[in-house]
């Protein structure tokens, strides 16, 4: 069986999960839908795709397809996400699947009454498979994750990147302890959080926006092992025993792995990792973070360049207001697409 993916959104990040689902054999990528005129086109000719649409409701008019792969701007993930389960397609969503819980679980009620998958492409999951494993289903007693990048950003937009790991490893939080600062009144600075798991693990999480550069550490310890995950977009790192290192853990292509376990799971009609379910979690644990740290959500900033989007030339985040990429040193063009046009379905 040869499954027929639809690809909405092809920009920076659009354009990596596409030829991630291309590289695979079972795997056609049948239809394009985008925005942007000359990026379709690229795309189209990248591919060797025909049916090439600006909106994700005319791909889904006009084409036969098993699984659509939601890589649009975040602001349209909901709509677009519902529009094309509730058109009997399962759904690979980008991260964030939506700014709030009420959202995420208007998304995740959409996928059970379609019957269908949705998958949240939170990679980094992919790269602590083997600690998963190591402790089992009654997982590590103590699990410490810090993350931490250059540049301020807006609160769940960002922090959900180690909410995630969390989450995957110990599941929901009983209780939830915070302090923080904000950088300014709509982008986060720092956050301590200390965590008491249902499970009983206890769970430290420490965050740091507009830092001297990046880091994406995740420690677990019990039933005797120690586990040091250097990068979780990677998953290298030791697992270590009675005070020797007893095992390297080598580097994972987590969007690859990602990529062909959404794609089984279509196949096989199975449940897959980070779940619509397993999204609302993860949120409510994001926001409750939040909360315990006395930080209000912001409302959406209007005229503004918003919270958080990529970089045209380089690709790295750029924060709201700022005059320049602090990476590549690109001016800022202004916005290439209103706020509406960009949620259109």
């Amino acid at each position: 069986m040869t499954i027929r993916v639809g690809i909405a959104g092809v920009g920076h990040r659009g354009i990596q999960l596409a030829r991630a689902a291309a590289a695979l054999d079972d795997v056609a990528v049948t239809a394009l839908a985008d925005l942007d005129e000359s990026r379709l086109a690229v795309a189209a000719r990248e591919f060797g795709v025909d049916a090439a649409f600006p909106l994700l409701s005319q791909m889904l008019d006009s084409v036969e397809l098993d699984a659509v792969l939601v890589l649009t701007p975040d602001l349209a993930h909901k709509d677009q996400a519902i529009t094309a389960l509730e058109a009997g397609r399962h759904v690979l969503v980008e991260k964030p699947p939506a700014y709030t819980v009420a959202d995420t679980q208007a998304m995740a009620d959409a996928a059970d009454r379609a019957g269908k998958h949705m998958m949240v492409a939170w990679n980094r999951t992919f790269g602590l498979l083997r600690a998963k494993e190591i402790f089992g289903e009654t997982g590590p007693d103590v699990v410490m994750a810090d993350y931490a990048r250059p540049n301020p950003a807006y609160l769940s937009l960002v922090r959900i990147h180690v909410v995630n790991p969390l989450h995957f490893m110990c599941g929901r939080a009983a209780e939830i302890r915070a302090h923080g600062e904000m950088s300014d009144e709509t982008q986060e600075g720092n956050v301590v959080a200390s965590i008491r798991f249902e499970s009983g693990a206890l769970g430290q999480m420490t965050a740091s926006h507009g830092s001297g550069g990046r880091s994406e550490r995740f420690t677990a310890y019990g039933g005797g092992y120690s586990v040091f995950i250097d990068n979780t977009s990677s998953g290298a790192g030791r697992v270590l025993r009675g005070g020797k290192v007893v095992e390297e853990l080598e580097p994972v292509d987590t969007v690859a792995a990602q990529m062909r376990h959404f794609m089984d799971c279509v196949r096989n009609d199975t449940p897959p990792l980070n779940s619509g379910r397993d999204a609302v979690e993860i949120m409510k644990m994001t926001h409750a973070i939040m909360d315990a740290a006395g930080f209000v959500v912001p409302d959406m900033p209007e005229g503004r360049r918003g919270w958080l989007l990529w970089c045209g030339g380089c690709g790295a985040k750029v924060i709201a207001d700022a005059a320049s990429c602090p990476e590549c040193g690109a001016d800022w063009g202004g916005w290439s697409m209103s706020r509406q046009k960009i949620m259109q379905v």
